[in-house]
């Protein structure tokens, strides 16, 4: 796997000197400074219902204000599966832990009845729980091969530790079920059975001056207390053998030396804070952003913001309409209103399609700009590098209502052939995420003169058919709206700190790179088998999908076939073949080629006239209103970056 690259400052940051402590957080905002509580119990789990819930996602369940601490009833679980027919719309959540009886490497399985997502952590904190293994649609019991996401990839795990794990269930009509099963060493695959969980209980906190106390010493790392049985007591104060300043058991922890008195000034992951800086500010001394909000700690802390709290990177901090995140990624500054970011983020006419293979968005392809969304692919397969049957497309736009005046309704109308999600301004609007023959679904929305509503459509296809139509209707004039007049969408080779979802990766690299613009996946890991987030590979400049580095080498140049003659009289076809690698041998993805270019004249070194750009997903062009003679040809490909392959062969064809 590549190694990550550290993320730097912009240099307007000085050196932090001396031992800053954090000041203002309130005693129940502090990590946990206990081992585990007492009223953790074996064998089983509790598991929380929320009813009358509409829609098949899990998202309909935990966007709830009263989601988790407020469900209808709570129950309890002895092994991790429901097997009864509950109720129709409702959601369910399960939380605790699992203890493996012995070490090596567990695959885990779910399946489910509707849509079931499974999460489990590296320790018994849920910082650090990852979606694992997800039911999309659903399943018959027991049934775990029928998506391939139901399996997680295999995960070594060690005997008589505890990993936090946590269950979410969306449940829409019908049946309704879930299960999550394992296998590991000399463990056939089963449902986790009530020897291997216990149920989560919230820690709890001595006195706010013993807290205090203990916050301040380095007990604060809580998770590491609990993991060697050590409850926190202020009457044993914590050893500190080189009198650094620092916690022995938090060097030990942080790879530092308990023995060394020069390490508390370190900055091993390069945030411009030191280890005892990181210390003091409870921030990861391995880690530059802390809280994952795109913002490194030491920034955070410079400009007086909480390298703690990923929120305040969406914030404005002094009111110049520029979030503190898109100030630090321009360089401006985030306390001077006067001193502010340029952010246009230029537009492209119609939608950005993203293609996918796997029902679920598994694999990007390649994405394309299109005018519309207007598609009958039969039994064919969509564009090359997909299969026929089984693949996902997201496409991503902004609609401007364009009537004059006043209010409209306008009807947004899907028809597809198989799965459909409509979301309009970021709410699910069609949920028709099924295998189907071609059907329609229709939601209206009122819009004002002018008024813009951003839309994301989602669409699998199964097997056999394939379609996908959107149309959009003026409801008082009956006429049909252009699609690529009245849609546009950021251009994705067009770099710009836009971030409309704000997860602290800009539009464009989003929708370059197959991640969602529209939904904050920053933390989610899209790369087959690896535990690197999005937000890590895009700070790396590594494709999130192959954690191959990014290049800034230019395209190799195509391959090309001798022109043929077209009709009428004076026409030429030229043919080519897609480059695979760039100049410097690394991988060219399709998703990287921007278009072509032909560049032809009547002196083989003096190709004075050039084509149009042509579509990325052509491999010939036809050029026509040639005199007599013979002419010459070369072709160039331009990628996403704007980078150019040197020219192409230099063909040549004598037109009669």
């Amino acid at each position: 796997m590549n190694t990550l690259r550290k993320p730097l400052l912009v240099p307007l940051f000085f050196a932090i000197g001396g031992c800053q402590v954090w000041q203002g957080r309130d005693i129940d905002s502090l990590p946990p400074t206990a081992s585990l509580p007492e009223q953790s119990e074996p064998g089983q789990v509790d598991i929380r219902y929320w009813m009358d819930i509409p829609g098949a996602e899990p998202s309909a369940l935990t966007e709830l204000t009263r989601y988790p601490d407020n469900p209808d009833n709570i129950e309890t679980l002895n092994t991790l599966q429901q097997t009864q027919n509950r109720a129709d719309y409702y959601g369910a959540m399960a939380q605790g832990f699992i203890t493996p009886p012995r070490d090596g490497l567990y695959r885990f399985f779910v399946s489910g009845d509707d849509q079931v997502e499974f999460w489990l952590s590296d320790s018994q904190t849920p910082d650090g729980a990852t979606k694992i293994a997800t039911v999309p649609a659903w399943t018959y019991p027991d049934d775990y091969e029928k998506y391939s996401s139901q399996g997680s990839a295999a995960i070594n795990l060690e005997a008589g530790k505890r990993y936090y794990f946590q269950i979410i269930f969306k449940e829409r009509y019908g049946d309704d079920h879930f299960a999550v099963a394992w296998e590991g060493p000399n463990l056939s695959r089963q449902v986790v059975p009530a020897s291997a969980i216990s149920s989560w209980a919230q820690p709890s906190y001595p006195s706010e001056e013993d807290a205090v106390k203990a916050y301040n010493r380095g007990y604060r790392i809580g998770y590491f207390d609990a993991q060697n049985g050590l409850s926190m007591n202020p009457q044993y104060p914590p050893l500190d053998e080189d009198q650094d300043g620092l916690y022995d058991n938090w060097e030990t922890f942080h790879g530092l030396n308990p023995n060394d008195p020069e390490d508390a000034s370190s900055d091993r992951d390069d945030d411009f804070l030191t280890a005892l800086e990181e210390f003091d500010l409870g921030t990861n001394a391995e880690r530059a952003d802390t809280d994952g909000d795109g913002i490194p700690d030491g920034a955070e802390f410079a400009y007086n913001l909480d390298p703690l709290a990923p929120n305040d990177a969406g914030e404005d901090a002094d009111g110049d309409g520029a979030t503190n995140l898109e100030e630090y990624q321009q360089g401006t500054d985030l306390n001077d209103s006067e001193d502010v970011p340029v952010a246009s983020q230029a537009m492209i006419d119609g939608f950005v399609g993203q293609y996918y293979v796997g029902k679920s968005f598994q694999t990007l392809a390649t994405y394309r700009v299109e005018d519309s969304v207007n598609h009958d692919w039969a039994s064919s397969s969509p564009l090359q590098g997909l299969p026929e049957d089984n693949f996902s497309v997201r496409w991503n736009g902004v609609f401007t209502a364009p009537h004059d005046s006043g209010t409209r309704e306008y009807e947004f109308i899907v028809r597809t052939d198989d799965g459909v999600r409509l979301y309009l301004d970021n709410n699910l609007v069609i949920d028709s995420w099924v295998n189907r023959a071609a059907a329609t679904d229709r939601y209206a929305i009122a819009l004002d003169s002018g008024e813009s509503v951003p839309i994301k459509m989602e669409y699998f296809d199964s097997i056999r058919l394939a379609s996908a139509q959107l149309t959009i209707v003026d409801q008082q004039t009956g006429d049909q709206i252009s699609q690529s007049a009245n849609v546009d969408t950021p251009d994705p080779g067009s770099e710009s700190s836009q971030d409309s979802d704000g997860d602290g990766i800009p539009d464009y690299w989003e929708l370059r790179y197959g991640t969602d613009m529209m939904a904050q996946d920053a933390g989610t890991v899209v790369a087959s088998g690896s535990d690197v987030t999005v937000m890590e590979a895009y700070q790396s400049n590594l494709n999130p999908w192959t954690l191959e580095p990014i290049s800034g080498s230019e395209p190799d140049s195509p391959d090309t076939t001798e022109p043929v003659p077209t009709e009428p009289d004076g026409s030429v076809e030229m043919s080519w073949s897609v480059p695979q690698k760039r100049a410097d041998g690394s991988n060219l993805n399709a998703g990287e080629i921007s278009h072509y270019k032909i560049f032809y004249g009547l002196e083989e070194n003096n190709l004075d006239m050039e084509t149009q750009d042509i579509s990325k997903d052509q491999t010939s062009y036809v050029i026509d209103g040639l005199d007599r003679g013979i002419w010459f040809f070369s072709i160039r490909v331009y990628d996403t970056n704007g980078l150019a392959s040197q020219p192409s062969n230099v063909e040549a064809f004598q037109i009669n």
